[in-house]
């Protein structure tokens, strides 16, 4: 989200035209490479769920993949078929696939290079857009006769990728078995996309380690700060005993969201609430607050804690006019609430994961 404007946003004309902008903006990457380089499930781990079939067969990106997700539906990931093939001849893939209108490209091997994705990798330079190369299947590098180490190996096909691309060329090796480099991609993917681009990319992509699921959080309190004024500003629904008016569909949408760039399924918390007794009402308070009732709750809840007055100053880009009420201060820390709880349960997972990595 850009930096805002602090005396942009005076009414709900002004909020709904940012979130507007934030909704409608689009974050398209492509993946190319050759047949059988584990693109799919790269699309598939960065995501974090099965959402892009994956073959055994070596031939199967004959057409275009394409997988859109994330808020919105406003995330892309693209798995380009063949370049200058009989059926995608190189003089009209550019256009065909209209490239000009991805952020970055991805280009997957698992082997030998081939013309084909020398001269793509040639087209997306001249063309000024970025390119990350990912070696895939880095759990099955291994020297068949034992006289070279997995380093080893490593450093002879970062040689090759340079002397073949250029010093200057990003070499990510991953793995979808073990998760090798997957967080790397998706951090290295946020540095590549223009700042109007990364906190929806942070919010979105599956976090692998603790320092991006920091920038997750993050990424989000930006997001409750604009949704809290709108449902402040377009009071629909009176909250008996708080004097106050708010748009509860607007949060019910938001609590939904954060959950889901947490990845906190109702499925996955309830498989996995006995590992974490001492945050099963935290676990709870997740799920029951996306109903009406729920969200009444919190709001009744926070109530006890909040002055506008307070919350004006933490929330700057918020005009005057919104901040000053009480249903933007008691809104703004529902949402954060929420956020919090999200973020406690999503931690207490991920450090088990990695524990569980680490001892594999």
């Amino acid at each position: 989200m850009t930096e805002l404007n602090p005396a942009s946003f005076n009414n709900i004309q002004d909020i709904l035209s940012e979130l507007g902008k934030e909704k409608n903006t689009k974050i398209n990457i492509a993946l190319f490479g050759q047949p059988g380089s584990g693109k799919s499930s790269l699309i598939n781990a960065i995501i974090g769920e099965n959402v892009a079939e994956v073959s055994t067969r070596t031939d199967t990106t004959t057409e275009e993949g394409s997988v859109v997700w994330g808020e919105d539906d406003s995330l892309l990931l693209t798995d380009l078929p063949g370049f200058g093939t009989s059926q995608f001849p190189a003089n009209e893939y550019w256009q065909r696939f209209t490239l000009d209108t991805y952020d970055l490209f991805i280009c997957v091997f698992s082997g030998k290079f081939h013309q084909a994705d020398d001269e793509l990798f040639n087209k997306i330079i001249e063309k000024g857009k970025p390119c990350i190369f990912v070696r895939n299947y880095s759990d099955t590098l291994f020297d068949t006769k034992r006289l070279k180490t997995k380093d080893d190996l490593k450093a002879e096909i970062r040689e090759a990728v340079a002397q073949r691309y250029g010093m200057d060329t990003k070499l990510i090796f991953t793995s979808c078995v073990t998760g090798e480099g997957v967080g790397e991609l998706i951090e290295e993917i946020e540095n590549r996309l223009s700042s109007s681009k990364r906190a929806k990319w942070e919010r979105n992509a599956k976090a692998y380690s603790l320092d991006f699921l920091k920038k997750k959080k993050e990424a989000c309190k930006k997001f409750i700060s604009l949704t809290a004024a709108a449902a402040a500003a377009n009071g629909l629904n009176p909250i008996p005993g708080l004097n106050i008016a708010i748009d509860i569909g607007i949060l019910q949408k938001m609590f939904m969201q954060i959950r889901k760039n947490f990845d906190l399924s109702e499925d996955k918390l309830k498989s996995r609430l006995h590992l974490y007794p001492h945050l099963a009402n935290v676990a709870n308070n997740i799920l029951k607050s996306v109903s009406t009732q729920g969200v009444i709750h919190l709001l009744e809840k926070q109530a006890g804690h909040v002055a506008a007055q307070q919350i004006s100053k933490y929330i700057p880009f918020i005009g005057q006019a919104i901040s000053a009420t009480a249903g933007f201060g008691i809104t703004y820390m529902a949402g954060k609430s929420y956020l919090d709880n999200c973020y406690e349960v999503a931690e207490a997972m991920l450090k088990e994961d990695l524990h569980y990595s680490a001892s594999k």
